[in-house]
């Protein structure tokens, strides 16, 4: 009996002894490890659960990765349209420069020079600007994985850049409008203009129709469609150019001159070849019509010009010294050189006007249809003309005049795509801001779950080992005891 007695208290202390050893065993490991949850038999729910988040913080941290990557890729290409843009600056400037009447022959060659290599600087950035091998500015798309979840991606929108895209359409009027006019009575002269010339804009949004009404001036015109640049992309300017010339006879010539306000002009003229006084005379009253005169064909004709597109009228063109007198009035082709139509003012037919141009320009294809009438646009539908800066040039003053159209859409355009740049680079610093923040709460979720509770499992291998050595001393006694009965048996 006392045998089986201490049998039973030695099985209880070695199932103890072993119970407190595994506790101690797996408080050690935990320790070890750091983890709380090692294997799934540890805690099942967890082992999944932790896994999940594991797998979210690995997704997030290659994805602020992916971020950085596109963030460089976005700032390599907006560094190098940054280049772009400086050289277009230069270039506009040397196309002003080229239109200075000061140049000789060899300045205007050492700036055509100095244009053609601003466009093969651009030429060479389009072409060879690379981000880890591939090229930036093609047709194709990119997108970076940005985020964990697979659906959310950041994508480059095609940035397809050449000299050819660079361009200005351009289309100028060629009806009657400007072609000379005479009349007895000033009051009664009109430039051809009437409601019938509206047409219909076709731009690169939609399409609109401008509406024109009688005697209607290239300038009022021009502000009309600028008030629909916003559904057209197209933009309008207006000028106007006249001749005076073949002045009959010398003597005081008087007339009133009509433009952006009406002037009164008088001078005396003792060489009818030799305008220089009448010029001198117009360019006095300048301030008051908007009008300057510049003499031409050896001082014996006078250009006059107006940069807003108002008409140029002439009323009683008269002498107060003789009789009769006479001058030709002509209009001038966009040029401000070439002749389009010429007429005479003479006693009785003594008032004139001359219409002006309208100039429309876009970055994009437009086309115009008219209506019935002709007096701005000869034809029945007109397509604009392109002119590219791969075929621009500056040698001479009309050419770079649309050189500086060209350039000016083409910064444009290159402001736009530095636009897409900055805009995505903004949204890929917010994101890596935000994924950042995310990936420091999921860590700290996972750290909660997974991390070892040293302060507990301490205490728990302190309790075991103290429990197993415990349980050694009273397997010990146990067995002296289980001898000494035995012993006195």
């Amino acid at each position: 009996m006392i045998g089986l007695l201490y049998s039973a208290i030695r099985n209880v202390d070695v199932h103890n002894f072993q119970r407190f050893q595994k506790e101690e065993i797996e408080a050690i490991e935990r320790m070890t490890t750091g983890k709380s949850v090692n294997r799934a038999s540890d805690d099942i729910a967890s082992m999944g659960y932790l896994s999940k988040l594991k797998a979210e913080a690995l997704g997030s941290n290659q994805a602020i990765q992916n971020s950085n990557d596109a963030f460089s890729f976005a700032e390599v290409g907006e560094s190098a349209l940054a280049d772009c843009e400086e050289a277009l600056q230069h270039m506009k400037e040397v196309a002003i420069q080229s239109m200075d009447g000061a140049n000789n022959g060899q300045d205007v060659n050492a700036l055509i020079k100095e244009f053609n290599h601003c466009k093969e600087v651009i030429k060479k950035v389009i072409e060879q600007t690379e981000f880890a091998g591939t090229k930036i500015f093609n047709d194709k798309s990119k997108w970076f994985q940005t985020n964990w979840n697979p659906t959310e991606i950041t994508t480059f929108e095609p940035v397809n850049l050449s000299l050819s895209q660079f361009e200005s359409n351009q289309m100028m009027s060629d009806g009657s409008i400007s072609d000379p006019k005479r009349h007895m009575d000033y009051s009664s002269l009109t430039n051809d203009v009437a409601a019938i010339d509206s047409f219909t804009l076709k731009g690169n949004f939609e399409e609109t129709t401008i509406s024109v009404a009688n005697n209607q001036s290239a300038y009022e015109i021009a502000n009309e469609i600028n008030l629909n640049t916003s559904t057209t992309s197209v933009k309008a300017n207006a000028f106007t150019y006249a001749k005076l010339d073949n002045l009959w006879d010398i003597g005081h010539v008087h007339f009133t001159l009509h433009g952006e306000a009406s002037a009164e002009i008088s001078a005396q003229i003792t060489d009818n070849t030799n305008l220089e006084t009448l010029e001198f005379a117009i360019n006095n009253q300048s301030h008051m019509t908007g009008i300057s005169a510049e003499l031409a064909d050896n001082q014996s004709a006078i250009i006059l010009y107006n940069d807003k597109g108002y008409n140029i009228g002439i009323e009683d063109f008269g002498d107060y010294d003789s009789f009769p007198q006479s001058i030709r009035i002509s209009g001038l082709e966009p040029d401000g050189l070439t002749t389009t139509v010429a007429t005479s003012l003479t006693f009785g037919m003594d008032s004139g006007i001359v219409g002006g141009h309208v100039m429309l320009k876009s970055q994009n294809d437009f086309s115009i249809v008219s209506n019935e009438g002709e007096a701005l646009f000869n034809g029945a539908e007109k397509q604009s003309i392109s002119y590219n800066l791969e075929s621009a040039t500056i040698d001479s003053y009309d050419n770079a005049s649309n050189t500086l159209d060209i350039i000016e859409g083409a910064l444009n355009n290159i402001l736009d795509k530095r636009s897409q740049f900055g805009n995505v680079m903004q949204r890929l610093k917010h994101n890596a801001n935000s994924l950042q923040n995310s990936l420091a709460l999921l860590e700290q979720t996972r750290s909660t779950k997974e991390d070892t509770d040293f302060a507990a499992e301490m205490v728990k291998k302190f309790r075991s080992r103290y429990m197993t050595r415990a349980n050694k001393s009273v397997i010990s006694v146990t067995n002296k005891m289980s001898k000494t009965a035995f012993q006195l048996l």
